[in-house]
């Protein structure tokens, strides 16, 4: 069964718009380059709640639109480049969400746990508000 919603999570996730980068140098690269935030997905095979967000939040058509706005970076906190990211930040469970401006190197908000399709909306918003970012 847990190999099931996986797959079913792994198949969500490619029908997402936007790119989604595992390498955290490129991904900021990228943002620089296309001066977007960054919003780093911190999460592990065995988080549910991560889970929860593939499955429920991240594949919504209206959540898309807004994560769009973002390059999403995201690490599994038991690889080595993610524990190594995971540490940079201060992470301490998942799913974590830390929302980065790489033009000013700051962190822009922290937010961790599962979210509502609304919430997490909500939640992009408010770090689009906060980075004045002009693609944000």
């Amino acid at each position: 069964m847990k190999k099931l919603l996986f797959i079913v999570a792994l198949l969500i996730s490619f029908a997402r718009a936007g790119e989604w980068w595992s390498d955290p140098i490129r991904g900021l690269e990228e943002a620089k380059k296309e001066h977007k935030p960054v919003m780093f997905y911190f999460h592990s095979e065995h988080c549910p709640y991560c889970l929860q967000m593939e499955t429920f939040v991240f594949g919504d058509e209206r959540v898309s639109k807004y994560m769009d706005r973002f390059v999403v970076i995201s690490l599994d906190t038991y690889s080595q480049t993610g524990m190594v990211w995971a540490k940079h930040f201060n992470v301490f469970g998942t799913p974590t969400f830390v929302f980065y401006d790489p033009d000013r190197n700051s962190v822009l908000g922290v937010a961790f746990g599962s979210k509502t399709k609304e919430d997490f909306i909500n939640l992009l918003l408010k770090v689009c508000e906060k980075s004045n970012i002009k693609k944000c």
